[in-house]
């Protein structure tokens, strides 16, 4: 295996929206030429061989079908724990996985997905459906008050080498001078990688976080990307995250979510 090609984790439990996980890997792994591994935790190890088995077959079937390599992790241990303890020791670039809407006590102290993505380097796709096209042509980029707005532009960069997208700016209705500054250091950056961009003004006439999935999906945009809060605490998920919106969205359109990194703009080449 070629050590210097780009990776892709994909966490996989053998569900139909696991498969929608694959589906999407696929789709960057053809358009970026990087090698995918699917993941399957199991409570310990008397589980492995029966796991591996299983996920070989899936795995050799993904590889046939679409041309692509594959290959495949079986690990024990606690699920949220291990996903970002193999992304990180397999170095990979991204990680592709499946949400679905809070259940239950979910509700109140945060999904899955969310305790998952909490304090890794590494950015996740989190997906709900099969991609709807084969192509990113339009991507939201939510614009706040936060200095984060700006560490979203590196993965902005990425995507323009592999699609030729426009780049919806969807800033809050405020006169903000941090909102005014994210939005004009976007503008300059995207300019001066001749990426096309449009600035969408809220309304401001209802929750920004719901206008916001409300126009991605208008436009029928393929990804939205968000950056997660900086230190989730019981706190803020009990009093709801945005980010919890963001990805359980009713439109099932797929958001990349960071964390936020003063490191990231050395990867934005990901080379």
């Amino acid at each position: 295996m070629d050590s210097k090609r780009r990776k892709i984790l994909v966490p996989y439990d053998f569900t139909e929206s696991s498969d929608f996980a694959i589906k999407h890997a696929v789709q960057f792994a053809k358009i970026t030429d990087s090698i995918i591994t699917f993941l399957n935790v199991i409570p310990d190890l008397t589980y492995e061989a029966d796991a591996f088995k299983k996920l070989e077959i899936i795995a050799n079937e993904v590889a046939i079908k679409y041309g692509i390599q594959v290959e495949v992790k079986i690990r024990p241990g606690k699920v949220s724990k291990v996903i970002k303890a193999v992304a990180e020791t397999l170095n990979v670039f991204i990680v592709i996985m499946k949400t679905q809407k809070p259940r239950g006590k979910e509700k109140y102290f945060g999904s899955r997905a969310l305790r998952v993505m909490a304090g890794s380097r590494i950015p996740f796709l989190v997906v709900q459906a099969p991609p709807k096209r084969l192509a990113l042509r339009r991507v939201v980029f939510p614009i706040d008050f936060s200095k984060e707005n700006k560490e979203k532009l590196s993965w902005i960069s990425f995507l323009s080498k592999f699609y030729t997208s426009t780049i919806y700016l969807f800033k809050p209705n405020a006169t903000d001078y941090t909102v005014r500054n994210n939005v004009d250091f976007a503008k300059r950056f995207l300019e001066g990688k001749n990426i096309n961009y449009e600035i969408i003004n809220a309304k401001g006439s209802y929750n920004i976080t719901q206008e916001t999935l409300d126009f991605a999906n208008q436009i029928n945009a393929e990804i939205i990307i968000i950056m997660l809060s900086r230190n989730i605490t019981f706190t803020k998920l009990m009093f709801g995250l945005k980010e919890q919106n963001y990805i359980s969205n009713d439109y099932n359109i797929p958001v990349l979510c960071l964390n936020p990194r003063s490191d990231l703009t050395r990867y934005e080449s990901f080379n």
